[in-house]
């Protein structure tokens, strides 16, 4: 059984929300409805967002991003 901490979470985290906003905005460069593509831009700078409060966290606690 693996003991994460929550420095090893928070890293977790901010792959999986940067492999998230990498993935929006490659959604919204191949559609070619402008509406949908503004949402999938809009969803890419909320977790771009996310990501940056999550390195602070990880800095905060000891952790090198």
């Amino acid at each position: 059984m693996s003991i994460f901490s929550d420095l090893d979470m928070l890293y977790d985290y901010d792959k999986d929300v940067s492999a998230a906003a990498s993935g929006y905005m490659t959604f919204a460069t191949k559609i070619s409805n402008q509406a949908i593509a503004h949402r999938y831009i809009q969803l890419a700078n909320e977790a771009g967002k996310i990501s940056e409060q999550v390195r602070k966290l990880i800095e905060k606690n000891g952790g090198i991003t």
